[in-house]
């Protein structure tokens, strides 16, 4: 029995008429943006028509190691030209708000680099600024496109395992390297890399309830280089307060496991009629009516670095239909807020609801 085939979660530019017309503008050219956005967009032939970075080196280095034809630290001049169709923003969140004014002057749809913001005032503010300039603005999480998340997104669309009522992510990977820019981020394991399970938890949600609320504990270990807790758990509650709703998650990610044989993510989903999980290359099923059946689907294609040309090609799709980014400001606004009232419910020991937050009602 076939559930689903690799041209139906891998990415694919065939519904783009021409994708020469949307040539990507990158700003920013660090090692995220050499390491995933600009192999991605070279493997799937989207052209890149500019770069620009503040430093010099970064920019022409990159410049030469993608063949980009044009390279600049002024973002004015690769506003300037003809061929630049949409930005990929891959700048860190504090010079964002500047970077927009400036293509506020030459407004181009802009595609940025999760999340929209460490918190959700600032995320307000990015949103509001785009708003006001006349930007259309869309944010890249770009792990809905990675692979696994999206077949089985595909999958748990087709209503197979019945009606969904628990999510469950678990976790065990590494980052605490000494003098990464990471472990000098307060906050980091939540509100950078956590914020992309956070994010999917809102994306594989069916019901048309946002999370209301959510409460997170989280552990540091002696010794440990990164300057906030690498160790976080997660209960969010979908739908009105008070845990009578049909759904629920559970995330949890501990990022200090040294044992790399260890590491693991698995993503797990259950129904009323069945069980969904899957790893980063494999998609299991289990139904009530296949009994004594696990469904294996291997995956093909990987995170890095096809899920950053997934969400670039459905963002220019998009823009070709005048439709609204796959991901809107709005919609990321309901991560940050997430992953803020994480933060704050693990500083408070309590839990923490998702309109708390964005009215901003109780202080920090």
């Amino acid at each position: 029995m076939e559930f689903i085939r690799p041209e139906h979660y891998m990415p694919n530019k065939k519904h783009i008429m021409d994708v020469n017309r949307y040539g990507i503008g990158l700003i920013g050219c660090g090692s995220i943006a050499n390491t995933a956005h600009l192999p991605a967009y070279r493997k799937y032939g989207l052209p890149i028509a500019a770069c620009c970075d503040v430093n010099e080196e970064a920019a022409r280095a990159t410049a030469e190691k993608f063949g980009i034809p044009f390279w600049t630290t002024d973002v004015n001049e690769l506003l300037a030209r003809d061929d630049v169709g949409v930005i990929d923003m891959a700048i860190h969140p504090g010079p964002r708000l500047e970077v927009l004014k400036l293509i506020g002057k030459a407004p181009r749809p802009v595609l940025c680099q999760k999340p929209l913001a460490l918190d959700v005032e600032h995320a307000k503010r990015i949103k509001e600024e785009a708003d006001q300039l006349g930007i259309v603005l869309g944010v890249n999480q770009q792990a809905r496109w990675a692979p696994a998340h999206r077949a089985l997104k595909l999958v748990l669309e087709q209503d197979l395992i019945g009606d969904v009522y628990s999510m469950h992510h678990y976790m065990r990977s590494y980052q605490d390297q000494a003098d990464w820019w990471w472990t000098k981020m307060k906050d980091f394991n939540i509100v950078d890399h956590g914020v992309h399970y956070v994010d999917l938890c809102r994306h594989f949600n069916p019901y048309p309830q946002e999370w209301s609320r959510v409460h997170c504990t989280t552990a540091q270990v002696s010794g440990q280089n990164a300057v906030s807790p690498l160790i976080y758990a997660a209960n969010v509650e979908f739908g009105p307060v008070g845990g009578r709703n049909p759904l629920m998650a559970s995330l949890h990610f501990n990022n200090i496991v040294k044992a790399s044989r260890s590491h693991s993510h698995t993503w797990w989903i259950d129904g009323t009629e069945g069980s969904l999980w899957c790893t980063q290359d494999t998609l299991y099923m289990a139904l009530n009516k296949h009994k004594n059946v696990v469904h294996e689907i291997k995956l093909k294609g990987a995170w890095f670095p096809d899920a950053f040309a997934g969400s670039m090609i459905a963002f220019i799709a998009a823009m070709e239909r005048s439709e609204k980014p796959p991901v809107t400001a709005e919609d990321n606004l309901q991560t940050v807020a997430m992953t803020t009232a994480m933060v704050r419910s693990s500083e408070q020991g309590r839990a923490v609801e998702r309109e708390e937050v964005l009215k901003g009602g109780v202080p920090a």
